[in-house]
């Protein structure tokens, strides 16, 4: 349900303007919560994506560094 169709339920309620101010409130406040968890699990991700990329970058290296190695070596024959 989206919040808009919430607070068109809302509407169709008979309780006190205070009641349902309350109800809302309390939908807001699990709404940020959830999203707080959500940003801090696509950080987390953001990090592991960062730390993957970083070893394959020092991969990338070892592996250009051995194939000069080896054609400096395969030169010299």
């Amino acid at each position: 349900m989206n919040i808009s169709e919430l607070s068109g339920s809302l509407e169709n309620i008979s309780l006190p303007s205070e009641q349902k101010k309350a109800i809302l409130q309390l939908i807001d406040a699990k709404i940020n919560n959830d999203m707080k968890e959500v940003i801090a699990e696509i950080k987390q991700l953001e990090n592991k994506i960062q730390m993957t990329q970083d070893k394959i970058q020092i991969v990338n290296w070892v592996v250009g560094i051995a194939m000069a190695i080896m054609l400096f070596i395969a030169a010299k024959k």
